[in-house]
């Protein structure tokens, strides 16, 4: 409404009936520009205006509509796209909130189990807030082995490794906390993570979960992801005013005040996964001492 206008007019469009339409503003948003404002957003806006005009004075031929064939006509090759996103449940994948500079993104954390002395693998970049986050998750499930139903010896007996994919970005702070968690006790137990639910919340040692900054970003991200349910600490429900109330009526938050809350929720049918993990555990038997076991429970 203000953007696009200006721009006709400064570019000598005005009166010409040139319509954007919003799936082609969409298109340019998301791969075009990278930002928390719209300063970026208006130079693209300018940018097709001029070629528009361009074109129009040397054929003589004008085009109305701007779609998101044109936009990449005029543009060119996309700057930004988005990381492909699993469409399905998954054993061991959990998804995260972060917030960026650019505004917020959508984080899968990836968790896998195998046979091992209890090493932790660590990759994806993660600061040293982020690796203690992992660690504090890691001794979360090895203190409450009875109440997730897994193997008690678990850390003795495994080797396990968490990814945050797209590695060339540094990512770091404590807001992950519950993701990594969640997507651990999932590859330990064999349970998948529920693919329509996102979350974000600090965890402590004794399973808390802690309110976390960057909330309004963050459920903007997900409604971008197609995300309708986001798990939250408890404490941030004071900042859900700060989201549009349009944005706001299309999610439905969870607060939480502890980590078995998110497990309860995020994580799939208890029954199945105690299946997958036998099954994992005999397979594992038959193939011998050297091969590799995914899932472990008691």
């Amino acid at each position: 409404k203000y953007l696009v206008p200006r721009q006709l007019e400064e570019n000598g469009l005005a009166g010409q009936k040139i319509a954007f339409q919003k799936n082609a503003l969409k298109f340019l948003i998301e791969h075009y520009t990278r930002e928390s404002g719209v300063r970026n957003l208006e130079r693209e806006i300018a940018s097709l205006c001029r070629k528009l005009a361009r074109r129009f004075a040397e054929n003589k031929k004008l085009t109305r509509r701007v779609t998101p064939k044109l936009v990449r006509e005029l543009l060119g090759v996309t700057r930004f796209d988005p990381e492909p996103d699993e469409d399905r449940d998954a054993v061991g994948l959990a998804r995260g909130l972060a917030w960026t500079v650019y505004g917020g993104e959508v984080m899968p954390v990836e968790a896998s189990v195998a046979k091992g002395a209890g090493n932790l693998s660590l990759t994806g970049q993660l600061g040293d807030v982020m690796q203690e986050s992992a660690r504090a998750a890691l001794f979360y499930a090895r203190a409450n082995v009875d109440l997730l139903g897994i193997d008690k010896n678990f850390h003795q007996k495994f080797d396990f490794h968490v990814h945050v994919p797209a590695g060339a970005t540094p990512k770091d702070g404590p807001s992950a906390g519950i993701t990594i968690a969640t997507a651990l006790v999932s590859a330990l137990t064999g349970r998948k993570v529920a693919r329509d639910i996102a979350m974000t919340g600090e965890i402590t040692l004794r399973g808390n979960v802690l309110p976390v900054g960057g909330l309004k970003e963050k459920s903007l991200a997900a409604l971008r992801h197609g995300i309708k349910r986001i798990i939250i600490p408890f404490a941030n429900i004071k900042d859900l005013e700060e989201i549009p109330p349009e944005q706001r009526r299309k999610i439905k938050f969870i607060p939480v005040k502890h980590i078995a809350e998110v497990l309860e929720i995020a994580l799939l049918d208890r029954r199945a996964g105690a299946r997958a993990g036998k099954a994992a555990k005999e397979q594992g038997k038959r193939r011998g001492k050297k091969a590799s076991v995914r899932v472990s429970v008691s």
